[in-house]
């Protein structure tokens, strides 16, 4: 959803006609929405996709679920690094005391290179990550979602007449870009043979930067402005 609004503020009406022109009359609000669900993306096992890259096969390897895969789960402020996030995904290794790490037994998808078949492989076992019993489940494209986004900007403006009956208007005020500082946070890391696969490490781009495009996540906080301008 996008809306946009333009408020003339009736201060003069509510005040039954008191008070100067120049202090009551001419005052605007206006602003901007944007509200949208998170886009969908698909889990990837990448180290998988490189193994089968010299056998002639570039398409892309969906991770192979290790059981039925739940209706929802939790991607947000908890995935976002650092210093100590909550990935949106479980992951698929767990670092043991001497360094060493070991398949962790609540990852929801296979161990990378552990595929026998598009939907299909074998879970941990006491031989290794790949010498466990076979399973075949298809994750679906495009399953899950990223965060979603929330955005507005507000605007307040005093216009007020120079010469004549608004020949030439002067206008001064402030716009508030991302005006409640709400957070926005970016996918999540998609490739379950990455270390942080399911961490968060961008943020997302407003769409009514005043800095200018593809500089990313930079210009998501709060930002404010002095304007001015003439109309004539």
């Amino acid at each position: 959803m996008n809306a946009n609004y333009v408020w003339q503020l009736p201060i003069k009406t509510v005040l039954h006609g008191h008070g100067p022109d120049y202090l009551v009359k001419g005052w605007q609000v206006s602003g901007t929405i944007f509200a949208r669900t998170g886009f969908p993306y698909t889990v990837i096992d990448l180290a998988e996709a490189g193994n089968l890259a010299p056998k002639n096969f570039y398409g892309t390897i969906y991770s192979v679920p290790v059981a039925p895969l739940g209706g929802s789960h939790s991607c947000g402020a908890g995935a976002v690094t650092p210093p100590f996030p909550q990935p949106c995904w479980p992951p698929q290794v767990v670092m043991l005391p001497d360094g060493t790490t070991t398949p962790n037994p609540n990852a929801n998808f296979l161990q990378a290179g552990c595929e026998t078949g598009f939907n299909t492989g074998n879970l941990p076992g006491p031989m290794g990550p790949c010498s466990g019993s076979a399973v075949s489940f298809a994750q679906g494209r495009n399953r899950f979602r990223y965060p979603s986004y929330f955005n507005a900007d507000f605007t307040v403006m005093k216009n007020t007449s120079l010469v004549g009956r608004d020949k030439v208007v002067l206008g001064i005020g402030f716009q508030f870009f991302n005006f409640f500082n709400h957070p926005n946070f970016g996918p999540p890391d998609n490739y379950s043979s990455d270390s942080g696969f399911g961490e968060i490490s961008t943020m997302e781009m407003p769409p009514t930067s005043i800095l200018g495009s593809g500089v990313g996540g930079d210009v998501s906080p709060r930002m404010i402005q002095l304007k001015a301008q003439i109309r004539f």
